[in-house]
């Protein structure tokens, strides 16, 4: 019994400690995924709506950088 308690307080501790970084460290090494253009917009639109998604929300992420 006590040795579930141990592993359930270490599995805790494992999700509380993580591995994501602070955002300035995130400002410091990120950089904006610049697309090629309307076509590719279009192309990426009809078939992969969630990468094209993923790409608006991490260029607004990085424009909110200092």
């Amino acid at each position: 019994m006590r040795s579930k308690l141990w592993i359930t307080a270490l599995s805790s501790l494992v999700l509380v400690t993580g591995c994501a970084a602070s955002t300035s460290e995130f400002c410091a090494i990120a950089r904006p995924i610049y697309i090629g253009g309307n076509d590719v917009v279009d192309w990426l639109a009809e078939n992969d709506d969630r990468l094209l998604r993923d790409i608006v929300i991490h260029n607004e992420t990085v424009a909110t950088c200092p």
